[in-house]
């Protein structure tokens, strides 16, 4: 009798387990860079990933380094953004010649239901001219 409820009970945690295992990711943050033209910025060899910096604005003068992705479609994908609830401010340093600067920010939340997660609520481009495409943002940098 003993072994038998000493098995319901790890049988117990291990479906508890696993609904703690269940998390949701935030929809991707991902950026086309063109120009006037509309010609893709990094395939043209204009612009690549170590010319893209991205700062995540803490508050106080505090800045957290955003991992930045290039893509095989050479679009850039904007690592753990929106991972959080509340808004939060990102600046972006396009290193090329002139340097160029945009902002962005980002509300987002947590999911409701029975998985853990996030969701980004509203992205806001600012200070650069952009366009919501199908599952990314294109920049237009001139």
């Amino acid at each position: 009798m003993k072994q038998l409820l000493t098995l319901m009970f790890a049988g117990s945690l291990l479906m508890q387990s696993c609904k703690d295992d269940c998390y949701t990711a935030p929809d991707p943050t991902v950026f086309e860079f063109v120009n006037s033209s509309g010609e893709n910025l990094i395939q043209s060899g204009t612009l690549t990933g170590s010319k893209i910096v991205v700062q995540q604005d803490n508050g106080n003068g505090n800045f957290a380094g955003i991992e930045v992705e290039v893509r095989d479609d050479n679009r850039v994908l904007l690592k753990n953004v929106g991972i959080y609830e509340g808004t939060k401010n990102y600046n972006v340093y396009l290193t090329t010649e002139p340097v160029r600067t945009f902002n962005f920010r980002v509300s987002a939340s947590k999911l409701t239901g029975d998985c853990d997660g996030f969701k980004i609520d509203h992205l806001n481009v600012e200070n650069i001219s952009s366009t919501k495409e199908n599952g990314y943002y294109k920049i237009s940098v001139d």
